[in-house]
């Protein structure tokens, strides 16, 4: 019988980003994790993934995982037996809610603490999770929880929690069709007008400010913005019906989640007839989707023995 030599769990939420204005910087944990909990066993083998929930038809069993990719940076260059990864995935994969970096975040830290004594600071697991993904905005939701603010300095990542209004909760409405983070960039243009990145600046400002103080009556032109979802509207039909849906059935304010194609809402309160709204916004272009109500995360990533 096969000897378990060490085992941790590890669970990271899933992230909404941009949240309108604050393009590739503001960041939000959402209350949908997955599991990650990785074993090394007493015998020979290959490394070995086993998957339940999404991605488990499509993704990887091997070194070719990201979940084994991120963990082989942070554990030790050998070890006495073989790796076993028993992934619990909620998150839906190329959605716009951050599953390539609850992927990251999840490998990191798993490698990082199974063999008992952390190799690796917490702020250096960052640095590298920001470092596979390319960009922070999901990366520092999915490490701090809450709302997060991240922008990157001569190569190195800063990450900054904001406050959240205790009465802001969020319902997501999720498209049945993927969409990957590089077409949604590919469709970016290189440059944009400087009324458009004023636009977005002034509203991104007070967006934050809004969001701790809860007075949320003109979040949904605080959420408005002129950089990437009127591109990126052509690769999710019925994108902008989606949007009015929402805040006419009662949303605070909505936009595109991440780079898509989901579509994220600010209710106070759990609030079906946002959700509900945008799946029939979604229905009349042709398009089937699902809605959850998620609450705000507070806590980020969580290491159990």
């Amino acid at each position: 019988m096969t000897k378990i030599l060490a085992r941790v769990t590890v669970t990271v939420p899933a992230s909404t980003s941009n949240l309108g204005p604050g393009f590739d910087c503001l960041g939000l944990a959402l209350g949908l994790r997955n599991e990650l909990t990785l074993e090394l066993h007493d015998a020979a083998g290959p490394t070995l993934v086993e998957i339940e929930g999404a991605g488990a038809d499509t993704l990887p069993r091997g070194e070719q995982n990201m979940l084994v990719h991120a963990a082989r940076r942070a554990l030790p260059p050998s070890l006495p037996g073989r790796l076993v990864f028993k992934a619990r995935n909620r998150v839906p994969l190329a959605r716009g809610l951050g599953s390539s970096a609850v992927a990251i975040v999840s490998g990191l830290w798993a490698g990082a603490h199974l063999v008992g004594t952390l190799r690796r600071s917490e702020d250096e697991l960052e640095q590298m999770a920001v470092a596979l993904e390319g960009h922070p905005d999901n990366i520092a939701p999915c490490v701090h929880g809450g709302l997060t603010a991240s922008l990157t300095v001569d190569g190195r990542a800063r990450a900054q929690r904001l406050g959240i209004h205790p009465s802001l909760s969020t319902v997501v409405c999720i498209p049945d069709f993927e969409l990957s983070t590089k077409k949604a960039r590919a469709v970016l243009p290189e440059t944009v007008f400087l009324a458009d990145a004023v636009f977005n600046t002034s509203r991104a400002l007070l967006l934050t400010r809004t969001l701790e103080s809860g007075h949320v009556s003109r979040l949904a032109e605080l959420m408005k913005d002129r950089l990437h979802q009127p591109y990126r509207a052509k690769l999710v039909p019925g994108l902008e019906d989606a949007l009015a849906a929402a805040t006419g059935a009662g949303a605070a304010g909505a936009s595109l989640s991440g780079s898509g194609p989901t579509v994220f809402a600010f209710v106070e309160g759990r609030n079906a007839a946002v959700g509900e709204a945008m799946v029939k916004a979604f229905a009349k272009h042709g398009v089937a989707s699902r809605w959850l109500a998620l609450a705000v995360d507070h806590q980020g990533v969580r290491v159990e023995r």
